[in-house]
């Protein structure tokens, strides 16, 4: 007889707790992340501005940038979730291959659908890795970049298709709160932009080649 209440109170005891981590596995699985750092653009390839005649392996030398990040996610299982994506990160245009003057920046403006592995939010500390796809709008904006003759001076967009991989570590402040730090490997495919500006010139176009990007992050995180 002792033996049986014995058993049932494991088993009360097993239950309660299995019912307890299920309860607690279902909460604060919606979440919000925001993060900031610093970029770095590799070089871009210029393929053609405007009609006019580029030099050799022409590019848009890029300074370093910064990136800003927003995302909204949902805990799938403890160790996997969902997330959409956007933000931008811009960098400074340093030079542009044959130009007399080239300032400006480029701007990517991505959305992005994300999955990302991860160590369960309860523990300290949460190593995790990710990848997404999706869209970006690359915003090429001019200062006068003078190529042969012709002068850009204004804003030109084009919408392609990008990806990326992430990795990080979080690490809990409380049940609701961590921050973290993130590296992230951002491409955005090559662009084919049009502008109103040119007036007169062979083509109204300006090609550019993929973006690369490269970026350190700091970030907080809200659990709910």
């Amino acid at each position: 007889m002792n033996y049986q209440n014995n058993l049932l109170q494991v088993g009360l005891g097993l239950g309660s707790a299995f019912i307890l981590t299920t309860a607690s596995a279902e909460q604060n699985r919606f979440y919000l992340r925001a993060d900031v750092g610093g970029t770095s653009t590799r070089d871009v390839e210029l393929r053609e501005f405007f009609g006019q005649a580029l030099v050799p392996n022409s590019e848009i030398n890029l300074e370093p940038g910064i990136r800003v990040g927003v995302r909204a996610g949902y805990g799938l299982t403890d160790w996997l979730a969902a997330e959409v994506e956007t933000g931008f990160s811009a960098n400074a245009i340093e030079s542009v291959s044959g130009a007399i003057v080239s300032e400006g920046s480029l701007t990517s403006v991505p959305l992005l659908l994300n999955a990302r592995l991860h160590v369960p939010d309860h523990e300290r500390f949460s190593p995790y890795v990710g990848a997404g796809f999706g869209v970006a709008t690359t915003v090429l904006t001019g200062e006068e970049i003078i190529i042969g003759g012709t002068s850009f001076d204004g804003t030109t967009a084009d919408g392609v298709f990008a990806y990326q991989a992430f990795a990080g570590v979080d690490f809990a402040i409380n049940d609701h709160m961590s921050v973290g730090v993130e590296y992230r490997y951002f491409n955005a495919q090559p662009s084919n932009m049009t502008a109103d500006i040119a007036i007169g010139t062979p083509t109204d176009r300006v090609k550019i080649g993929r973006i690369e990007t490269h970026s350190v992050t700091v970030a907080f995180k809200l659990r709910f």
